[in-house]
């Protein structure tokens, strides 16, 4: 499986892009800013292919367990200077802590980007990435600045 996320804007603080699979739309994401020096959980991640990996630790993966009998969490592996990155629902920057946040609808709000129905788009990304992971394809994520 192939994603790709593609910048559209950014403001000091947040990074909005279109996430498409396989080269088609998906949905969009919400990242921190751009910062010259890492700033922990303010940082978005650089531009770059990585794999997504199954990880089975951490208040994500026992919250979604719970919440959604998810088997594991969804990790972006290989990023420079950061660790524990994953795609997970959250609205706004103060959700991302430097990781991929997935909604439908993205707008803008108080000067803010914000993206909505996240936990749909999150539950059907889980489907996808979990379908390739059984059918033990390896699962790439392109990220375009």
């Amino acid at each position: 499986m192939k994603i790709e996320v593609n910048k559209i804007c950014e403001t000091k603080d947040a990074t909005l892009s279109m996430l498409s699979i396989d080269g088609q739309h998906f949905c969009f994401v919400l990242e921190d800013g751009f910062r010259d020096v890492k700033q922990p959980g303010r940082t978005r991640i650089a531009g770059g292919v990585y794999n997504l990996v199954k990880r089975f630790v951490g208040k994500f993966y026992e919250e979604y367990k719970r919440r959604f009998k998810h088997e594991f969490s969804i990790q972006i592996e290989g990023v420079a200077n950061f660790e524990d990155i994953l795609a997970h629902i959250g609205n706004s920057v103060k959700d991302t802590r430097g990781c991929l946040l997935l909604g439908f609808v993205a707008s803008l709000v108080n000067y803010d980007i914000v993206i909505e129905q996240s936990t749909p788009a999150y539950l059907a990304f889980y489907k996808l990435v979990d379908k390739a992971f059984k059918n033990n394809e390896t699962v790439t994520l392109t990220i375009n600045r």
